[in-house]
């Protein structure tokens, strides 16, 4: 009856159990468990089972399906020698005992040869087997208990399923009968059949060495018969023969003795689980069980048994960072939910089967159990990749002894797959287009979304891993992340590794050149490796290199100016390439460096030789913008000449028949004016040589063709004589004629009187008082009212005076021809030529005028937005102050430079850069207060306007910024 209350008790609980498990949060990973097969102990393994003289026996099992038992059989002798003799009891010479007899009797037979054979009871054997102690829980799974086999039970085709091998002791000689034989219980009648007079004879049984041999060549010989059932067997065969009790030899006598093997039953369902009694240290262990070693006659490689309780363990879920799993790393860990009961000293130990969940891989000894539903970590170092299912048994834990423990059954299967680790590597990946011999240039192939490298994974591990870019030693990680992660994670084996969008070492789109460093830390899909490892993490570093600039000067041509040209201050500039972030400065590096100064920034000359001449050399050098603070470019330079040189000058000397010494002046009979007559001569003055130094210049003479009455006349280019091409008729000629040096020309104005007067004395004068006369006139283009005046002083010819350009262009200016009134159009040099008609027989009077229109100064001015300027202190501006709030931006303004100039701003050199930042287009973002004294009025904007036209120079305006404190509210 309580059998019954317990049956029905364990079946409510199952189904609770099943109810929980419905309602589990684990439900889903419960559902698909595998139950674990039935656990089956192979023939030949070894059981520990009970005790005798205090020591614990160990079993071989010669069958592992009795009808559902298990048969043991001691794997020594309890006893090594022992006799069923028992001098004690009465002999008797009865052929054939009653019962009585049999149980209290040794019977003695003799033989013809004074040899006796006898049976006596075995009732000594079952006493000691008797003394085996068994404790409950064992005597809960034996079916039967330790017994004395008998030859019915053992022998072939016996009932308990045995054959020679599974039963016969085997490494014994086989010379002996008697050398570790066994007894059996019972009694054999010899059946040998050509000596009847001994049949019928009944003695002990034993079992011998199952490499004993016998020789005797009559197979019946050892033929015998089962006394109590009749049963007949071939002892030759068995390998169980007949064992005299004692032998009496004329006076003497032996007694024989042979081994006691006990021999049981185990009810197999009963036993849950067994192990090898060494798998107690709590390490892994390679499940096996030993079962080459039946009947060797040794205790090797004994099995604990663990045995049906009422103690349970419910496999839930296998977990890793609090969440499920099916998969882990190798030598990893993992928490086991398991719903188990307490007992005496249980543990929750671990069973891996097979991927099937067919067969035992793994066994390992775990932590003490706990009530209810708990997790149970599992460090599983040593265990090989593969795939497996998991399984728990609650068990009983004692260390004193090997004899069989309770424990739950094995519970059911979860999948686990053990994988390797991942691995990741970093190989540099530079793209194309860096110098020869670098990985990465600046400019060149390190600019956003560029890639740098790849990150590979070889063992997958559990995917999918999540990236983690992190430092190494500084912050330039922060300007990198892993191609085409949104969340870090990724399944992906091949990862590229590129330049942020919005990377913080970013100048102009590209990273700036210097060292960057970066770790890739990883972690899979259960979060492992908690500690990163040289597997999860790999570090990088690697250098963008400076790269190498181009510098041009603009006009790389040789620049060629006059003194007087060279007194007007002029650029000289060059470009860079790239041009972003650079900066050309200039200086003298050759020659005559006494002659000129250039501006290092500008590139503006200034001449200071003080009339003198020469050649001289200036450099324009690329860099880094330092105000930039970096260092991103591998300086470069380019060089050009200037050449000054003092103009060339010169006159016409009329020839000695001229009544005029300055003009050429013959009346119509002279023969100057017939055809090769002389005119005069073309007399050149200062000038400089080929060579620039002060050695006379060689002078070229001509004619300007075209010009006037330039047909009639020719220049020998030598001596500079001018001749007549023509015979001259009356009136006045007009030539140009021209003087040269290496370096420059002068035109000549002639004018050649045939028959009339010499012209007036027609000169240019700065104004209409004026009494000193002008060749040259410069005005700026921002100039107004400007006008030029030429006139005949004391002159009673009223005829006017006209103005013209003398090569019709009108790019620089356009002039009133009757009043010499000039609207001016841009920059530049041109001539005007003033003429007046002679009075009656005067020849006419001409004059020309350089005219040079210079670039004007701009109007350009700070203001407010709605156009007004600033206020200024002088010609400063004072300090515009805003107060301060995190990242406030605010716009500067300006006006008054010329349409269609284009403005830029910039923080000035050497102001502090932590207290605004402002972009070209005057925006100012605000990232600190103006706090300290070395900052108040030293932060600087700069505006530039520029005029594309070239009619204005640029014009640099400067307004210092004051960032005040941010205000609070007290209250």
């Amino acid at each position: 009856m309580f059998r019954k209350m317990i049956t029905a008790l364990t079946a409510t609980l199952g189904l609770f159990a099943v109810a929980y498990i419905y309602t589990n949060s684990n439900m889903l990973t419960t559902l698909n468990a595998q139950s674990a097969p039935a656990f089956i102990l192979p023939k030949g393994s070894k059981v520990v089972l009970g005790k005798y003289n205090n020591k614990e026996v160990v079993w071989d099992i010669g069958n592992n399906n009795n009808n559902g038992n298990y048969v043991l059989m001691s794997s020594k002798p309890i006893v090594d020698s022992i006799t069923v003799l028992n001098k004690n009891l009465p002999y008797t010479s009865s052929v054939k005992p009653n019962d009585s007899d049999k149980d209290n009797y040794c019977i003695k037979f003799y033989q013809a040869n004074d040899s006796s054979y006898a049976y006596c009871p075995t009732t000594p054997l079952k006493d000691k087997i008797n003394d085996i102690v068994l404790n409950n829980t064992e005597t809960e799974i034996l079916s039967r208990n330790p017994f004395l086999p008998s030859v019915v039970e053992v022998r072939n085709g016996g009932t308990l399923g045995l054959t020679v091998n599974d039963r016969a002791f085997k490494g014994i000689s086989s010379d002996g009968w008697l050398d570790k034989s066994y007894w059996l219980d019972g009694r054999v009648v010899d059946e040998f059949s050509f000596n009847t007079a001994y049949k019928d004879i009944y003695m002990n049984v034993i079992q011998v060495g199952a490499s004993l041999t016998v020789t005797e060549t009559n197979d019946t010989k050892y033929d015998y018969k089962d006394y109590d059932t009749g049963i007949r067997y071939s002892g030759k065969t068995e390998k169980i023969f007949r064992h005299p009790v004692d032998n009496w030899i004329n006076s003497g006598g032996t007694v024989f003795y042979s081994s006691l093997r006990p021999f049981s039953k185990l009810n197999r369902a009963k036993v849950m689980f067994a192990a090898n009694t060494s798998y107690t240290d709590g390490n892994w262990h390679s499940f096996a069980i030993d079962s080459a070693n039946l009947n060797e006659l040794n205790e090797l490689n004994p099995n604990k048994l663990r045995v049906q309780s009422s103690l349970s363990a419910d496999l839930q879920d296998i977990k890793r960072n609090s969440q499920s799993i099916t998969k882990v790393i190798k030598n990893g860990s993992v928490d086991i939910s398991v719903n188990a009961n307490t007992g005496s000293s249980t543990r929750m130990s671990v069973i891996l089967y097979n991927e099937a969940g067919t067969q035992i891989q793994y066994y390992k000894l775990g932590n003490a159990t706990q009530d209810g539903t708990n997790d149970y970590s599992v460090n599983l170092t040593g265990i090989p990749v593969g795939s497996y299912q998991v399984a728990v048994i609650n068990e009983e834990y004692v260390s004193s002894s090997q004899i069989a423990v309770k424990s739950s059954p094995i519970s059911n299967l979860l999948p686990l797959e053990i994988v390797e680790p991942h691995k990741i590597t970093y190989t540099k990946q530079p793209q194309s287009g860096a110098s020869s011999g670098k990985d990465y240039e600046v400019t060149k192939n390190v600019n956003a979304e560029q890639t740098v490298g790849k990150i590979t994974v070889s063992s997958q591990g559990v995917m999918p891993l999540t990236y983690t870019i992190e430092a190494n030693g500084d912050d330039t990680y922060q300007n990198f992340e892993v191609d085409g992660l949104s969340n870090g994670t990724s399944s992906n084996t091949s990862l590229n590794v590129k330049i942020k969008g919005d990377a913080p070492d970013l100048v102009s789109g590209g990273l700036k050149a210097g060292s960057y460093k970066f770790c890739i830390s990883t972690v899979d899909a259960n979060g492992d490796p908690t500690t990163a490892n040289s597997n999860s993490k790999v570090c990088a570093s690697f250098t963008v290199e400076k790269t190498s600039l181009t510098v041009a000067f603009d006009d790389s041509n040789q620049t060629k100016k006059s003194i007087a040209d060279a007194s007007t201050a002029w650029n000289e500039t060059a470009s860079t390439t790239p041009n972003t972030g650079t900066k050309v400065t200039y200086s003298v590096s050759g020659g005559d460096t006494y002659l000129i100064d250039i501006d290092a920034d500008t590139g503006a000359i200034t001449y200071k030789g003080n009339g003198a001449f020469g050649k001289v050399k200036i450099k324009a050098t690329a860099d880094d913008d330092l105000s930039g603070g970096n260092d991103n470019y591998i300086s470069a330079f380019t060089e050009k000449e200037i050449v000054i040189y003092q103009e060339v000058d010169g006159h016409v000397n009329p020839d000695g028949n001229s009544s005029d010494t300055t003009v050429p002046t013959f009346t119509a009979s002279d023969p100057n004016i017939k055809i090769n007559g002389t005119i005069g001569t073309i007399v050149g003055t200062l000038g400089t040589s080929a060579s620039l130094d002060n050695s006379q210049p060689t002078y070229r003479y001509g004619i300007k063709a075209g010009e006037g009455d330039a047909n009639f006349f020719s220049v020998d280019a030598n001596t500079g004589v001018i001749k007549t091409t023509a015979n001259l008729g009356v009136k006045s000629y007009h030539i140009i004629v021209t003087v040269s040096d290496s370096w420059s020309t002068k035109e000549i104005p002639v004018t050649i009187n045939v028959g009339v007067a010499a012209p007036e004395n027609l000169q240019f004068y700065e104004t209409i008082a004026a009494t000193n006369m002008i060749t040259q006139k410069s005005v700026k283009i921002t100039d107004t009212g400007v006008s030029v005046y030429a006139m005949v002083k004391g002159s009673t010819n009223n005829n006017p005076v006209t103005y013209k350009i003398k090569d019709g262009s009108t790019n620089v200016i356009t002039i009133n021809p009757n009043t010499g009134a000039i609207t001016m159009h841009g920059v530049g040099t041109v001539t005007i030529v003033a003429e007046k008609k002679g009075a009656t027989g005067q020849g006419d009077a001409q004059a020309e005028l350089t005219f040079t229109v210079t670039a004007g100064a701009q109007n350009f001015i700070y203001t407010d937005n709605a156009g007004n300027e600033l206020p200024k202190s002088g010609t400063a501006y004072s300090a515009y102050v805003e107060q301060y709030e995190k990242a406030k931006n605010f716009q500067l303004y300006t006006a008054g430079n010329p349409t269609g100039s284009t403005v830029s701003y910039q923080l000035k050199a050497g102001s502090p850069t932590d207290v605004i930042s402002v972009d070209a287009s005057g925006l100012v973002t605000i990232l600190n207060a103006t706090i300290s004294p070395s900052q108040i009025g030293r932060v600087i904007v700069e505006a530039t306007s520029h005029d594309p036209s070239g009619n204005y120079a640029d014009k640099t305006i400067e307004l210092p910024i004051n960032i005040t404190k941010a205000s609070q509210t007290i209250s």
